[in-house]
């Protein structure tokens, strides 16, 4: 893959249109072009994983280069557009067509994007975002006088996780892929009825009547309950077969089908564990513990107490924030996180970038820890802007209504309004992404853009 600009410029902004919010459209996208070619670094870490990856699809003059990729999943994020969406709107626009720098070629299929995406770690796309903060830096766009953070969920695209639907969720995929596998290797001689239909009527008498207060019928959701475990058992016992005599007969590699199989097998055996242990004996289980989705098997649960949303499906990440709303450091956690535990990292990444801690400091009372850190932080930062958790002291309420801490209180209220334009315009409301490293490295596309955007209007 060549990482290289065709000589020939693309952009050609001839014929302005007479439309304001037209101008204003292209104008965001010209600034964002002069960004990123001014940036040349971040197209080096991108071609770093896409040259390792993805060097099968070079083809010749044909093939597409690090930087037309790179464009196009900065449109498709700007946008905030599928892959499918993004080709359709990039081969009908002939401004977005300059953008990417197509010139005479054709649009991309949305699979290769797909691929290319992929093959993006989020390790290089959190650098990425470092090289652009740097050179924000260096330019003098932004300064360090004031950082404010807060913390969201990033949804993963999961359906509400019961033990019934999860169920059925193991015992439709791992059927899906007997057949298939049969097909493939005809071999194995696998003649199994699945019946499908009578474990699906299983599941949907449960997901029905599951909150009902009747006894009679609640006899009879438990019994089905043991009806579904035990077709849930009974298929992975028989997909457990198939995969000892497929690796028996040596077929190590057998397109993806049996790879497929061996990654579902240990989390459907997850599943009905869970589902007995709920259901059948009646034993809780704690959340870190649980299994929410089959397909997304990363996904945790957290609880924040939000009027509407008390529960969301994802994971926390945290964005940190410079006074002109550039977002200078983010972290995308795995396993939770208390608020508390990320302060010190997020202003150590400030002093990092900028060579000197803030002046003010504004959190929500969820980074409070004791008056003790506030104090140690108080050595380093003008202005610890951070609300105590229940009730105050005197001292403690008299540091509280100082117009310097009103003030912190004020510029951290605006992180909600970030937040939302990050989840509304960036794609960050709901993850359309498989897995946990596309997950992360989405959440740093996201940034990045929200970052290009805003040097674009500054």
């Amino acid at each position: 893959m060549r990482t290289e600009s065709s000589a020939t410029r693309y952009f050609d902004f001839s014929g302005a249109s007479s439309l304001k919010v037209a101008r204003e459209y292209r104008a965001k996208y010209e600034a964002i072009s002069e960004l990123l070619d001014a940036n040349p670094g971040l197209l080096t870490l991108a071609h770093r994983d896409w040259a390792r990856l993805l060097s099968t699809s070079v083809r010749g003059r044909d093939g597409y280069t690090s930087e037309q990729l790179l464009r196009a999943l900065v449109v498709m994020f700007l946008e905030g557009v599928s892959y499918r969406s993004l080709v359709i709107r990039i081969d009908h626009s002939e401004f977005l067509r300059y953008f990417v720098r197509l010139g005479i070629k054709p649009t991309m299929d949305f699979t290769f994007l797909n691929k290319a995406m992929g093959a993006l770690s989020a390790r290089s796309v959190e650098a990425m975002n470092q090289a652009l903060s740097g050179y924000t830096v260096q330019e003098e766009k932004i300064s360090s006088a004031k950082q404010r953070m807060d913390t969201t969920v990033y949804e993963t695209h999961i359906h509400y996780p019961t033990d019934s639907s999860l169920l059925w969720d193991s015992f439709g995929t791992l059927a899906r892929l007997l057949r298939l596998i049969h097909k493939e290797l005809p071999h194995l001689n696998l003649q199994h009825r699945y019946h499908d239909r009578r474990v699906k009527k299983l599941a949907t008498y449960i997901a029905r009547n599951a909150s009902s207060h009747s006894p009679g019928t609640r006899r009879q959701v438990k019994r089905r309950y043991g009806e579904l475990i035990r077709s849930v058992r009974w298929i992975h016992g028989v997909g457990r077969q198939v995969q000892r005599q497929a690796l028996a007969l040596g077929y190590l590699v057998v397109g993806d089908t049996v790879a497929e199989l061996a990654h579902y097998l240990p989390l459907v055996k997850r599943i009905v564990r869970q589902a007995d242990q709920r259901v059948l004996q009646g034993i809780s289980l704690p959340p870190d513990e649980k299994l929410y989705s089959l397909f997304e098997e990363h996904t945790e649960l957290i609880k924040r107490g939000k009027a509407g949303k008390p529960i969301e499906f994802g994971h926390k990440i945290l964005i940190a924030q410079t006074g002109e709303k550039f977002i200078h450091h983010y972290q995308v956690m795995r396993r939770r996180i208390e608020d508390k535990d990320l302060l010190v990292a997020a202003v150590e990444a400030h002093k990092t970038l900028f060579g000197c801690y803030p002046d003010l400091l504004s959190t929500d009372k969820g980074f409070y820890e004791s008056m003790k850190q506030i104090a140690g932080l108080e050595e380093k930062i003008a202005t610890v802007s951070i609300a105590k958790k229940g009730r105050r002291t005197s001292d403690e309420y008299a540091r509280e209504t100082t117009e310097a801490f009103r003030e912190g209180q004020r510029f951290r209220a605006g992180s909600e309004g970030s937040i939302s334009v990050l989840k509304r315009a960036f794609n960050l409301g709901k993850c359309f992404f498989k897995g946990f490293k596309n997950y992360a490295a989405s959440v740093g596309l996201a940034v990045l853009c929200h970052n290009l955007v805003l040097l674009a209007k500054l």
